[in-house]
């Protein structure tokens, strides 16, 4: 059994690995995957040995919640954290009868209430041997809680600093709700794709629609959409016509006309129009249903440079509760002032959270997936945009990849009475020479004869009685600069030729020369003939080429390169290229190409322009990465000294509840960094 569970109160990666840990040790779970991003658990278990309830029960015994839809919970008590810590403040200021017992009730209120959470995740984290954010501010807040109610009940030297742990839990909570805000903002896009799976479609029965939800329709069944529904299930157009917007296909945004026949993919829009379509496949073996399950196994891997993150995060928590025992033991001794030593102590625990390394790393990569989804890109596997950059050598193959796969007609030299004819003998044949002709004499023959004796011969023609379509070799015709000849005829005689050509892409030239401008080394790398493949190269200015090579020998090559120190990327569509695809650093495969191929890559492309999205979305993404992380680093250098108190003579300090404003603007200044990816 494999279930989804919505959990909220993740607030950092050590969060969703406390869940992760906790799940595998139960008996009965087979498998855990935990995304921090989404806010989702993804649990296979054995329902005989465990049940759903008792995952539900695991999950919040760890302090989270597993949710059906959000509540206002979360506001609600930020609103009281605000409140009581404002009343504190007033009461400090203001001559208030019983003061200090207003400000130990307001206190103590959100101590339990809006700290409560910090408690419960803390906890559950140390029983799995992780530390993060909640374990220092809990120990901030309950240290200055307790410091200030041993000095109200006169057991301790100093006086009460009841504001310090209200004001911490609010200005954390605060900035906890603005970086879920602006989190949920950036996810928006792949949450959107998650939940289609629980939308309904209009199916016609007779001349009723009946309402239905989209996991429940089958393949055959009539689904009707109108202007501004989004197609849910792949299918094909029985009636009507529509302008339909394939964005989340293809990148564009210009939409396309579809009319009896044409194809719809589940993903897109009606823009404008009215059409029937018969659906082809159930929404599980969908278009967008495989996107979704791409994308989840995407973000449930993660790059090198987020483990490293995820590892120092981790530690680091270790080396700040240390460093707040050194600063008490270095300021009590030196001053024998109790207050001073423990606000001190507390400024550096507080400061110190390291909640921006934890998200610096899965938010880029959650926003760059989604941005390059939009783009029509699919990633399945976030380390490529840790890759891409590094890229030194980019292979081409040629066929389908360089150039469109699809022959074309270029030249037809047959009397037009012969059409028929033609067209008629190769409808026995299924070789992409007979489809592109058929395809290019469709319009021009009304009236097929019937023709009797007719045969395919594997590897020359089509022949019907005496007559022949055939390759031109047979009548001595030589197919020039990458063309393919067909004749008509008979042995004897000669009576018309076609001509033939995979054209190039019209995008191939301009992406070569971004990629050469970018100093990758790009070399051709084909099966075809030499000739035909420096016939392209030269067309698209590429020097290096290497022709007539079998799988095998492709992915040799590629081996090669990466023994030589080289990053290598691979482009291709085809089954020969798959091995290839596989052993690449990165493997893109062109989504019109063979199955096999997108299996092996770890990037799908809808045509080459997206090549250029690639590397330029991967730049900026790892980009912000890096700024996330430097950020991070550079606010906790920085800090760290001053709440420490080391720069006191100077007037210079952080009192604890600023320590903790601090901390949740550096959380919230890498969200907002983040979110600059959103921009185009």
């Amino acid at each position: 059994m494999r279930k989804t569970l919505k959990v909220e109160g993740m607030t950092c990666v050590n969060c969703a690995r406390a869940i992760e840990i906790a799940l595998r040790k139960s008996e009965g779970v087979r498998e855990v995957r935990v995304s921090f991003e989404l806010g989702r658990v993804e649990v296979d278990y054995d329902e005989s040995k465990v049940s759903e309830e008792d995952i539900v029960r695991k999950i919040e015994e760890l302090g989270y919640r597993v949710v059906q839809e959000k509540g206002k919970k979360e506001e609600i008590l930020l609103i009281l954290s605000w409140a009581s810590s404002l009343l504190i403040l007033l009461t400090m200021f203001s001559n208030v009868p019983f003061g200090l017992e207003v400000q130990l009730v307001l206190s103590t209120l959100v101590q339990f209430s809006g700290g409560l959470k910090f408690y419960r995740q803390a906890i559950a984290t140390l029983r799995q041997g992780i530390a993060g954010m909640d374990v220092l501010v809990s120990l901030g807040t309950t240290g200055a809680y307790l410091y200030s109610l041993l000095s109200y009940l006169k057991l301790i030297p100093g006086l009460p600093i009841f504001e310090t742990n209200a004001f911490l839990i609010a200005f954390v909570r605060l900035g906890k709700y603005i970086e879920e805000k602006a989190r949920e903002r950036a996810v928006k896009g792949l949450k959107e794709v998650f939940s289609l799976s629980f939308k309904k479609v209009k199916v016609l029965e007779g001349s009723k629609e009946i309402e239905k939800e989209v996991r429940e329709v089958f393949k055959g069944e009539k689904v009707v959409y109108r202007s501004g529904e989004q197609i849910l299930l792949d299918g094909v157009v029985l009636e009507g016509e529509a302008l339909v917007n394939e964005a989340i296909i293809t990148g564009e945004s210009l939409p396309v006309k579809k009319k009896p026949g044409d194809k719809v993919i589940s993903g897109s829009i009606v823009e404008n129009g009215y059409i029937i379509t018969r659906v082809e496949k159930t929404f599980g073996s969908s278009y967008i249903s495989q996107i979704k399950k791409l994308v989840e196994e995407a973000l449930s891997e993660k790059p090198s440079i987020q483990r490293l993150s995820d590892k120092v995060s981790h530690y680091f928590v270790q080396f700040v509760v240390l460093i707040s025992l050194i600063t008490f033991g270095v300021w009590y001794f030196k001053t024998g002032e109790l207050q001073k030593a423990v606000l001190f102590s507390l400024s550096v625990l507080v400061v110190s959270c390291p909640c921006a390394f934890g998200i610096a790393v899965p938010l880029a990569v959650v926003v760059g997936i989604n941005k390059a989804l939009r783009k029509g890109i699919l990633l399945k596997k976030p380390a490529v945009f840790e890759l891409v950059p590094k890229l030194q050598v980019l292979i081409f193959d040629k066929t389908g990849t360089l150039t469109e796969g699809k022959l074309k007609v270029e030249e037809l030299r047959v009397e037009d009475n012969y059409l028929p004819v033609i067209y008629a003998m190769e409808e026995y044949s299924n070789h992409p020479v007979a489809r592109a002709i058929r395809e290019f004499l469709k319009e021009k023959v009304k009236e097929k004869p019937k023709l009797e004796g007719c045969e395919e011969i594997a590897g020359v023609g089509v022949k019907c009685g005496e007559l022949l379509i055939a390759k031109g070799e047979l009548w001595n015709l030589k197919s020039k600069n990458g063309a393919i000849t067909v004749g008509f005829g008979t042995k004897e005689k000669l009576l018309g030729f076609i001509v033939l050509r995979d054209k190039l892409r019209k995008e191939a030239k301009e992406v070569v020369s971004f990629l050469k401008a970018k100093g990758l080394r790009v070399i051709l790398l084909s099966g075809d003939t030499k000739e035909n493949a420096e016939r392209v190269a030269k067309e698209l200015g590429i020097e290096e080429v290497i022709a007539q090579v079998k799988p095998e020998e492709k992915k040799d090559f590629v081996e090669k390169l990466k023994r030589e120190g080289y990053e290598v990327a691979m482009v291709g569509d085809g089954i020969n290229d798959s091995l290839a695809l596989a052993r690449a650093d990165v493997g893109i495969a062109v989504s019109s190409g063979a199955d096999l191929a997108k299996i092996a890559g770890d990037v799908i492309i809808h045509n080459l322009y997206s090549l250029k999205e690639l590397f330029t979305l991967s730049e900026r993404v790892y980009r912000k990465i890096k700024e996330n992380l430097f950020w991070a680093f550079i606010y906790n250098a920085l800090f760290i000294p001053v709440a420490a108190g080391l720069f006191y003579e100077f007037g210079l300090y952080l009192k604890p509840e600023f320590a903790g404003l601090l901390m949740s603007l550096s959380s919230v200044s890498v969200v907002l960094n983040t979110l600059f990816l959103l921009r185009d």
